[in-house]
């Protein structure tokens, strides 16, 4: 994903109230998540689970938990 594109990316999700550092946190328990998930053969991805998660997150298919907001 190019400079542009992400930093695109980034300001829609400012705009939906999440700050760049929490993108950040969401995306790494995500691929965190989805690299679990491959290893147990669960998930099959050519993609990296790093890609994945954030591709997810941009869509907004990765939502915020609570775990999240108390490491804050």
């Amino acid at each position: 994903m190019s400079d542009v594109l992400l930093e695109l990316e980034l300001e829609k999700m400012e705009q939906r109230g999440i700050n760049r550092y929490k993108a950040v946190l969401m995306a790494a328990h995500e691929a965190r998540f989805i690299n679990d998930q491959m290893r147990l053969g669960l998930f099959r991805s050519k993609d990296k689970p790093t890609s994945v998660a954030l591709q997810k997150l941009f869509d907004g298919r990765v939502v915020e938990s609570e775990e999240t907001e108390s490491e804050e």
